[in-house]
């Protein structure tokens, strides 16, 4: 077993973006999480989807109408929380943390604050105005009325210990997978925020205004001269808040 001093030396493994099939890039992200038993070296993935797929949140109902999904396939990812529809205009981040690594200290919630930190960071120097972690419990409520379990079914709808907020809106979600190697944090930086079409999925109404406000992507903010930052300019200010994390 490595020593936490030798864990902490340990550089992140930068892996280039990848661009699949929904289903192979979750696939993927739970093989780097088992290979972390015989290669603990923490790793950064990156990924986007070629098509739009609706992803569940480990435990929710797969009783979509199916009159409302079609032409979309709908997954289950090996992590918590709700649903996202995983499109072209969403950045994922497998955040692969070996067991053992200073990284996990704490309670399973912990390496939530210290990933939105990173990503707070990296977004602020990116030029993101009123960048903020979420650090109290999370808000969904699964067990409430009926227009509490719609926003807990929306992951970008509600927040989470370590989420990231722009002007007071969600913009980073996260989601976590623990096994015996490590654990996988699954991160999804919205570029833009439609939430119609995961709307009619889950049988609700297209348009929410409340669901509408709760979150936003990075395209959507108001950027000097028009232009917000590309995916890999974000990729690269990720990656070096994370480097940092070692010094």
């Amino acid at each position: 077993m490595r020593s936490a001093l030798q864990l902490r030396s340990l550089t992140w493994r930068q892996l280039p973006l990848q661009v699949g099939e929904p289903r192979d890039l979750l696939a993927q992200g739970v093989e780097l999480l088992d290979r972390l038993e015989h290669d603990p070296t923490p790793t950064l993935r990156w990924y986007r989807p070629t098509r739009p797929a609706i992803i569940l949140g480990r435990g929710q109902a797969r009783d979509l109408p199916a009159s409302s999904n079609a032409g979309m396939e709908v997954l289950t990812r090996f992590s918590g929380g709700g649903a996202v529809l995983l499109a072209p205009d969403v950045l994922g981040l497998d955040v692969l943390v070996p067991a053992g690594d200073p990284f996990l200290e704490g309670d399973l919630t912990a390496v939530f604050s210290r990933v939105g930190a990173v990503w707070a960071t990296a977004l602020s120097e990116l030029g993101v105005q009123d960048v903020s972690v979420h650090a109290g419990a999370g808000t969904a409520r699964r067990q409430g009325d009926a227009r509490q379990r719609l926003l807990a079914a929306v992951c970008y709808a509600t927040l989470g210990r370590g989420e990231v907020l722009a002007a007071g809106r969600k913009l980073v979600g996260l989601a976590q997978r623990r096994r015996r190697p490590g654990a996988l944090v699954q991160c999804g930086l919205l570029r833009r925020w439609e939430p119609a079409p995961l709307l009619a999925a889950l049988g609700a109404g297209p348009r929410d205004a409340e669901i509408e406000a709760a979150a936003l992507g990075l395209d959507d903010l108001a950027w000097p001269g028009g232009r917000a930052p590309d995916d890999a300019e974000v990729m690269h200010a990720v990656e070096r808040s994370f480097d940092q994390t070692r010094d």
